[in-house]
């Protein structure tokens, strides 16, 4: 049996393709379970990034990232969500030049 050589250990992994992501801002009520509640929404759509923070009293933001093809659909199930308020993807920035 032939040992595959790029199952050794410091062999370099190959490059991944990169993937159109997006971010989405969910604004909601914070209350206790609510970020939990956001896990479950969302338990079968692959997420790469989520942070919530608590931004006043009984409010709170949520920001998730991921495969931009989940997104229509990640956002449907979010709006539905008794204690969002609403749901955005903010617009890209348009890339910076250096001086």
């Amino acid at each position: 049996m032939a040992l595959d050589s790029s199952l050794l250990p410091g062999t370099p992994l190959p490059e991944a393709a990169p993937v159109d992501t997006c971010t989405l801002v969910v604004a909601l009520r914070d209350s206790p379970g609510a970020l939990g509640r956001i896990a479950a929404t969302l338990g079968s759509t692959p997420v790469l990034a989520l942070s919530y923070v608590v931004t006043g009293p009984a409010r709170a933001l949520a920001e998730i990232r991921l495969e931009r093809g989940h997104a229509p659909r990640a956002r449907r199930k979010l709006s539905r969500m008794v204690d969002t308020t609403y749901v955005s993807e903010p617009a890209a920035l348009p890339p910076t030049r250096s001086s």
